[in-house]
């Protein structure tokens, strides 16, 4: 029901602290999506919130009854006009307002994908309207109040021996944009306020952690808060560790792990010659994660995948792995999550004939059967230190190139390319023809 980026062990600490603290009132400035509220309810605390955002404000007011007092702006009535009746200045507004967070991004926008989904939410608005207010209806946060206030002032105001529970913005302007959409349709009396330079931000910290009782947390290491470290999470691999600051707590870090099961079936090995036919073989998600942490460069952030499998030789060795996912953005595609070789063997260029393997006539079946739609192409993201992944070359079609996002890398590299039109048996006599000398041994 409420968006929210906090990880449940997050939650967990902060209702594990709370206990701790005296009951009363306790104070959350920069509320965001009320993560703190839910994690503490039921356990008797006045809880006063405060924060600037259209989205938070129309459930804070919602939350204490008050009128939302958010209007769909004329010059989108043209548009959205089919919204009006949900408009109620009370949970309607509240439910739309959530429900536009999905799709009002994708309003005024050329492109298939955007107009489908679209289109998708007014033909379904009436029962996604409803089915969110009766959500909304069986709710359990409670709070003493709520205000549309600054952070800066809203600290100034608050009692000086309360218990403090903030998560402040981990990025600048994020919210801003994450409600962009939300602010481009609908008007509000909306508060001014200056975005948080860094001074702000140690200001803000300092009137956070001046008081018997607090908890605060960031995605950033805080040099200055080092004696309050009570945890570091780090929910799944490719996610953004958080800090936790606090008064008093006890220590946790919480680590990703995952399940790994042994896989029977041969490798290729040096010395080993490859032989046809190749053929495919699920693998179980813990099988996956042993070859994966076995064979893939360790600086790759693994992902969860929803298709799995083995390239296996015609002496069922396995030469290598590829995951699949269906694509969030094109319908027919799917998604390369990753693919590998095994190592060491004669053969450099085998990594070539996994992905020969993972565009082939056999794994689009598999993955029609998987994602229960048709597949047409796949694509996929490289991350490397050259302009061009040697892997894909020749193989998929490089459509971006850009600065990479993860440690490590200079480039993020994104290919396409089609699937099914070449059979395994095809995948290795091209394969062999190009890229399947061994490497050539030398006697001393």
């Amino acid at each position: 029901m409420f968006q929210g980026t906090i990880p449940g062990p997050m939650r967990s600490i902060v209702r594990e602290t709370a206990s701790q603290w005296p009951g009363g009132p306790m104070y959350v400035p920069c509320c965001g999506n009320f993560t703190i509220e839910r994690s503490v309810a039921g356990m008797g605390f006045a809880l006063h919130s405060s924060d600037v955002s259209i989205y938070t404000s129309a459930v804070g007011r919602w939350l204490t009854r008050q009128p939302v007092g958010i209007q769909l702006l004329e010059e989108s009535r043209d548009k959205l006009g089919w919204l009006a009746d949900s408009l109620d200045d009370g949970v309607g507004t509240v439910a739309t307002l959530m429900l536009g967070t999905r799709f009002l991004a994708s309003v005024g926008r050329e492109g298939l994908w955007h107009e489908r989904v679209v289109r998708s939410y007014r033909e379904q608005w009436k029962a996604k309207h409803a089915e969110t207010i009766e959500r909304l209806s069986g709710s359990d946060i409670e709070l003493a109040s709520y205000a549309v206030e600054d952070v800066r002032s809203w600290l100034q105001k608050i009692p000086s021996d309360a218990p403090v529970c903030s998560f402040p913005p981990f990025y600048g302007g994020g919210y801003e944009k994450l409600y962009e959409p939300l602010e481009a349709h609908f008007t509000w009396d909306a508060p001014e306020y200056e975005p948080l330079s860094d001074d702000d931000v140690v200001s803000v910290l300092g009137a956070i952690t001046d008081r018997p009782y607090w908890l605060t947390a960031s995605n950033h290491d805080v040099p200055e808060l080092h004696r309050y470290l009570r945890g570091v999470i780090k929910a799944t691999p490719r996610a953004a560790p958080f800090y936790v600051y606090a008064s008093e707590a006890r220590t946790r870090i919480v680590a990703p792990r995952q399940p790994i099961e042994p896989v029977k079936a041969p490798r290729l090995r040096q010395g080993d010659e490859l032989v046809g036919p190749l053929s495919l073989s699920l693998l179980k998600p813990g099988q996956f994660n042993a070859l994966r942490s076995r064979y893939l460069n360790p600086k790759i952030a693994p992902g969860a995948a929803n298709l799995a499998i083995a390239v296996k030789d015609g002496k069922g060795r396995v030469l290598g792995v590829f995951a699949m996912a269906p694509s969030s953005y094109t319908p027919d595609e799917a998604y390369v999550l990753s693919d590998f070789a095994v190592a060491p063997t004669d053969y450099p260029r085998l990594s070539k004939l996994i992905v020969l393997a993972a565009t082939s006539a056999e794994a689009q079946l598999l993955c029609q059967r998987a994602f229960s739609r048709r597949i047409r192409r796949v694509s996929t993201t490289a991350f490397s230190n050259n302009p061009v992944s040697m892997k894909y070359r020749g193989l998929l079609r490089l459509t971006k190139r850009g600065p990479s996002n993860e440690d490590g890398w200079k480039f993020q590299l994104q290919y396409q390319g089609a699937m099914g039109e070449h059979t395994l048996a095809d995948a290795l006599q091209i394969w062999a023809k190009r890229w399947g000398a061994p490497t050539t041994k030398t006697g001393v």
